[in-house]
């Protein structure tokens, strides 16, 4: 995405008026999750006063505190699986001719690393928080981000097998590689988003990573073209 073209997104802030309760709890746990602590070393009231609102105010909006934590995973995720989509999807504007080029492949690889990262790096704090709970002390909250991802991946294999030629891979092997390359993205885009001097080299190993991944798996269907791309390899290597 080119600096002409991306729109500054709103930020939610705690104090700004227009918000109402519920918003301002959002933001403010937010903001207080994206630090280096845990979702569950927060408590009710700490939000509500980062908020600026009345502890009873949180009760009004939310049962409890998993509640919120899914309010807000429901929102950004809703923008982050539509935003991400709508850009893939204009990387080519309908199915790829066959066969695919080398060159064809790296640009679109290339294209979609970079909206990928720049969509994180867009979302920022938001997407710290919720690469953090993958792993964090909410049972509630890890399922529900693992869902995201698992509906992430499918959008992905459903968007792929539209754009490669019939028959190039089937259906559950493409399942099975946007899995993959969105648990690797997650994590790799946390590190883009938290280490502005490395994003050059990670952009580099997450193209590297996709394009290694897929062109394998086509290759795998042939042996002797997967001979060949291994011997390319080991002769780029020893020269």
């Amino acid at each position: 995405m080119t600096t002409a073209t991306r729109k500054t997104r709103p930020k939610l802030k705690r104090g700004d008026p227009v918000l109402g309760g519920r918003s301002k709890l959002l933001a403010a746990a937010l903001q207080l999750a994206a630090t280096t602590r845990s979702w569950a070393s927060m408590g009710l009231r700490e939000v509500a006063r980062h908020a600026g609102v009345n502890p009873n105010t949180f009760y009004r909006h939310f049962k409890d505190f998993d509640e919120l934590g899914l309010a807000l995973i429901q929102q950004i995720s809703g923008e982050l699986r539509s935003g991400l989509r709508a850009r893939r999807r204009n990387l080519t504007g309908g199915r790829l001719a066959s066969p695919v080029s080398t060159e064809r492949a790296q640009e679109i690889v290339r294209e979609s690393v970079a909206l990928a990262l720049d969509f994180a790096t867009e979302y920022g704090a938001a997407y710290v928080v919720a690469i953090r709970e993958l792993h964090g002390g909410s049972p509630v909250l890890r399922k529900a981000l693992r869902q995201v991802m698992d509906d992430l991946a499918i959008e992905m294999a459903e968007d792929i097998l539209n754009l490669l030629p019939a028959g190039l891979l089937d259906e559950r092997t493409v399942h099975e590689l946007s899995q993959i390359v969105i648990r690797q993205m997650s994590f790799l885009s946390l590190e883009y988003v938290e280490h502005p001097e490395r994003r050059d080299e990670l952009r580099l190993q997450a193209e590297t990573f996709i394009l290694m991944l897929f062109m394998g798996a086509i290759a795998s269907r042939d042996f002797g073209a997967l001979e060949a791309i291994a011997s390319r390899f080991s002769s780029s290597i020893e020269h």
